[in-house]
This record gives C-alpha cells, structure tokens and sequence, in this order.
C-alpha cells in the first residue's frame, strides 16, 4: 500500500459512512407505531401519588416506626447543628481568652520593667 494515499481513503470512507441517507419506506409509521405500542413511564406526579397512597395502606405500626424515624433524625440532626454552632462559638472564645492573655502579659512584663526602674533609681540615691 502507498502511504500517501492512506489518509484520503480514510478520509472517503469516513465520508461514505456518515453520509445521510434516506430511511427506507414506511419507517417513521413502523417507528410511531412502535412507540404508541411501548407504555409510557408514569408521571412524577403520578408517582407520588402512588407512593403517598401506599404509605395510606401501610399497617399501622410501619407507618409509626418511619415516623418515629423521622422524627429521631430530626432530633440528631438539630442536636449535630447545636453542637456545632457551640463548637465555633467555643473557638471564638479561646481566640478572645488567648489575645486577653497576650495583652495582660505584655502590660504585666512593662509594669514589671517600670518597677526594676524605680527600683534600681531608688536604690541608686540612697
């Protein structure tokens, strides 16, 4: 085979298998038909009709135990919200507690060297 003439037979055969072609006769009604013949997926609503009707005629005690279930993640799931909300609350009050600290050190270390001053100028005169 030549190599030059490689590329533009790839080129041809590509463009002879996706050229467009007509479909034969009688595909669209074939087609349609087909498609009025196959069901049709519900509705989303019509599913949830049919999932709150089921829950209407669930025994009594699976439709309390769900309930109950609900309302249990409800619960854990306001708690984990409150804790965390504590959680950052705590942090931002350590951050306050450790600048405080840093404050009151640094006066208390200038108040301390102040004192060695007078100190030793007090002691210094006499």
């Amino acid at each position: 085979m030549n190599r030059p003439d490689r590329p533009e037979r790839l080129e041809d055969d590509l463009r002879n298998a996706l050229r467009r072609q007509q479909p034969p006769l009688g595909f669209e009604a074939r087609l349609m038909a087909r498609l009025a013949a196959e069901p049709q997926p519900p509705s989303v609503w019509a599913r949830v009709w049919e999932t709150a009707s089921a829950w209407f005629q669930a025994p009594l005690f699976a439709r309390a135990a769900l309930a109950g279930a609900l309302c249990l993640l409800v619960v854990c799931g306001v708690n984990y919200e409150h804790r965390q909300v504590q959680r950052v609350r705590g942090e931002a009050a350590k951050q306050q507690l450790l600048l405080a600290l840093r404050v009151t050190g640094s006066s208390l270390r200038e108040v301390q060297e102040s004192l060695r001053q007078v100190s030793a100028d007090y002691s210094n005169a006499q």
